[in-house]
């Protein structure tokens, strides 16, 4: 068993798994491919054995369990590490070892490419800070940063998963990142933090600052739909007032 299990997402975006998993089985910490495969109603199964025939998939032809399912999923894993991606995310060769250094050096929390944080004042989801990939494009940061909202990727010991079954989401339907994000911080007392992304290292991103940019904007993305937003906003403000503590706070 090798020491890091990668879970990766298809639904609407079969095209970039070819890439993705040449990414991941170019890490240099040996990997655990899982891939959690839903069909889209009124589409054929797509053989994706073809393109990860050495990844575990496991298929769903009738139900959607939206993202929050690859969390759950995740949990029949028994590696130490547990990295869960978004189907447009294309991580740098050493990424995960980058992870675990940083987990090594700096003790446990849960390390994300798309870190934010809010304002306990304006308690909806319009963040005041972003720590990630996205950085790449002002020169990056050199620093790991504590964050409130750990989004497209999240590395994470798996003990870390097991929170949460401790309560139920506010939306089964979006905001995956929210409730996880929430969860960690209430029960799990662990830091969540954005994984250092120096210009000059691009083995150690998250994403590549190209693909993921075009990747993430194509008909599919799901900050498109049209009630993305209006569950957000209310799931920020459903978590802040049950329990969540932001890092603002702290000041």
């Amino acid at each position: 068993m090798n020491k890091v299990t990668v879970i990766l997402n298809v639904y609407k975006r079969p095209q970039y798994l070819k890439e993705q998993v040449k990414a991941i089985e170019a890490q240099t910490v040996p990997c655990d491919i899982w891939i959690d495969y839903t069909i889209p109603k009124g589409e054929k199964m797509y053989d994706l054995s073809s393109i990860a025939p050495n990844a575990k998939i496991t298929v769903r032809t009738n139900q959607n369990l939206f993202h929050i399912g690859r969390f759950f999923y995740a949990l029949n894993t028994q590696s130490e590490y547990v990295f869960i991606c978004d189907d447009d995310q294309i991580p740098g060769k050493n990424y995960l070892q980058h992870c675990i250094n940083i987990i090594e050096n700096e003790g446990d929390c849960v390390l994300t490419g798309y870190g934010l944080k809010f304002n306990r004042n304006n308690p909806k989801y319009s963040p005041v800070e972003k720590f990630g990939w996205h950085n790449l494009s002002q020169g990056g940061f050199n620093e790991s940063k504590k964050v409130d909202m750990a989004g497209h990727s999240w590395f994470m010991k798996r003990s870390s998963l097991s929170y949460i079954s401790i309560e139920k989401p506010y939306s089964f339907e979006n905001g995956e990142d929210l409730f996880f994000s929430y969860i960690i911080n209430k029960y799990a007392k662990i830091p969540i933090k954005a994984a250092p992304h120096n210009i000059n290292e691009p083995e150690n991103w998250s994403c590549d600052y190209e693909k993921g940019k075009k990747m993430g904007q194509d008909s599919n993305a799901t900050y498109k739909l049209k009630n993305h937003f209006t569950i957000r906003n209310a799931s920020v403000k459903y978590y802040l007032n049950n329990g969540w503590k932001l890092v603002n706070d702290e000041k």
